[in-house]
């Protein structure tokens, strides 16, 4: 039982989707023993087998597992009604995302109504040295966190605009703190810009962040401080629903 969960647990850490060698080396299992539990992950329908690409996804089983989970969090059920708000007066792609591990987490995801859509999804995990959500939980955490967080990061350049240096997103960090949101300028994938937004529960902490995501022709540059107000009234909206003080300090 113990070493199928950590397969699950190895395949659900890389975005859902891994090679029989990259579970080998994600659980140090044998292969033989690897081979022989993904038989039965597969059966059980807990794992789904791609056979061009020869990878292993998470498969309905867990999807639906992971969708009952997800649908019992009161953030998630706070926020829904806030989220399509934001994408009916955008009609950009929302994010809702928390903290995990070294890692933001989308738990919710509501696509735009518009063409070009992105390829997230709910269990997606964005790293937070360049996704727009991931460096608005990274840059309200209390300081020690953070320092924690960012000493544990790798800095892995996704295009030529990855901030990869550290003294950079520090810099970065007051940035953000100081105007409210965060922004992802074509730093995890060309082509995208996003803008997002802390929200905070009943103590003043931040829990989660929302975001809005587009291609740059859309979400231009002139563009983004209509957007980043949106953003912000959405995630105080949710912060209120969750109790959160009028005024919190940064």
């Amino acid at each position: 039982m113990d070493r199928a969960v950590d397969i699950l647990a190895a395949v659900a850490g890389k975005n859902g989707v891994l090679t029989v060698d990259g579970i080998v080396t994600e659980t140090g299992l044998p292969k033989s023993t690897v081979f022989r539990i993904l038989a039965t992950l597969t059966a059980r329908r807990l794992l789904d087998r791609d056979e061009q690409s020869q990878t292993y996804r998470l498969g309905m089983l867990s999807l639906v597992i992971g969708a009952r989970a997800m649908g019992e969090l009161d953030l998630r059920r706070s926020a829904r009604p806030h989220l399509e708000s934001l994408v009916a007066s955008t009609g950009e792609t929302v994010h809702l995302s928390i903290l995990s591990e070294d890692n933001a987490l989308c738990v919710d995801k509501l696509d735009a109504s518009r063409s070009m859509r992105m390829a997230s999804f709910i269990g997606f995990l964005d790293p937070l040295h360049c996704s727009g959500v991931g460096k608005a939980l990274l840059a309200f955490q209390d300081e020690p966190v953070r320092q924690q967080l960012m000493a544990r990061m790798r800095f892995e350049p996704h295009t030529p605009h990855t901030i990869t240096d550290p003294k950079r997103l520090a810099e970065q960090i007051v940035e953000i703190r100081a105007r409210g949101y965060a922004i992802d300028d074509e730093e995890i994938e060309q082509g995208l810009r996003c803008v997002a937004a802390p929200i905070r529960d009943h103590s003043g902490a931040v829990v989660a962040a929302v975001s809005i995501s587009g291609p740059t022709t859309r979400v231009t540059q002139d563009g983004l401080g209509e957007l980043a107000r949106a953003v912000e009234a959405c995630a105080q909206s949710i912060s209120h629903e969750l109790g959160a003080p009028q005024k919190a300090n940064p």
